[in-house]
């Protein structure tokens, strides 16, 4: 059985081009996942978020208040009294004022009286000492006085620094919160970031596979392609030397034919 060979032609040349062509014009072109595309989204937005935070800053509505406290405790940081200014020793000195003359009337009063109403420097004398006695029992109370207000001021600024540290701890709390308000927007910023780089290598693993398969298409192609136009060139050079050759026999076979015809009418 003769072994039959492929032929090939114009056609087949022009198949294998389109071939080639077809696949060249539809080279992969990457582009995102929904699932990618969907994480670039929530990361951008995670980003957008934790950058928001971190920018506005922490913001205190405790601050003025505070600052009202600190102000006050300052300003009223050195104990300062005197007699003078202090309206509770004012008002005692009136009221011991009040009892010591009445207090000297009543001395002089009965001095007079056992003197047949007249008056007399014993008298006199005896109603200032009642008096300056009982204006001795005011000053007296002087240390006392300035000890309560002493007591008074340190506990109004005990009181004080006790509301500062009672709002400065409602302000440390709510600085808390926002604290992990922020670590929270960077962990999910860093949950969607790792998420968006896994999907997009899963994507980039698809395409590079993708890419490696077209690639290997395109050289088959080619390879497939350059070998039929090497084959059809050859076939045609075949075909055009034999016709040539079958040419060449012919025409000897017509100048020894002639010449034979010539010598056998010689013969005869």
């Amino acid at each position: 059985m003769a072994y039959r060979y492929n032929v090939y032609g114009v056609d087949e040349v022009n198949s294998a081009a389109r071939n080639y062509d077809n696949i060249a014009n539809n080279a992969p072109v990457y582009a995102d996942s929904t699932r990618t595309a969907q994480a670039r989204t929530d990361m951008n937005s995670a980003e957008g978020a934790y950058k928001s935070a971190v920018n506005s800053g922490y913001k205190s509505k405790y601050e003025d208040t505070v600052n009202e406290l600190v102000n006050k405790y300052n300003s009223e940081n050195n104990f300062s009294w005197s007699a003078d200014s202090s309206e509770e020793y004012q008002g005692m000195k009136d009221s011991y004022r009040r009892e010591a003359e009445k207090q000297q009337e009543n001395v002089a009063g009965s001095y007079a009286a056992n003197t047949g109403g007249y008056s007399n420097s014993y008298a006199q004398a005896a109603g200032q000492r009642v008096y300056n006695q009982k204006m001795d029992e005011l000053a007296e109370k002087i240390p006392s006085l300035r000890e309560t207000a002493l007591n008074n001021w340190s506990a109004n600024q005990e009181r004080t620094m006790n509301q500062i540290a009672m709002i400065q701890g409602l302000d440390d709390s709510q600085y808390q919160r926002y604290r992990d308000q922020v670590s929270d927007k960077y962990n999910f910023m860093n949950y969607y970031q790792s998420k968006y780089s896994t999907e997009k290598g899963l994507d980039m693993t698809a395409f590079s596979n993708e890419l490696s398969l077209w690639q290997s298409r395109m050289s088959a192609a080619a390879s497939n392609l350059s070998s039929i136009r090497q084959i059809a060139e050859s076939q045609y050079e075949h075909n055009t030397v034999s016709a040539d050759t079958q040419a060449n026999i012919d025409s000897s076979r017509r100048q020894t034919d002639a010449y034979y015809d010539y010598l056998n009418s010689r013969i005869s």
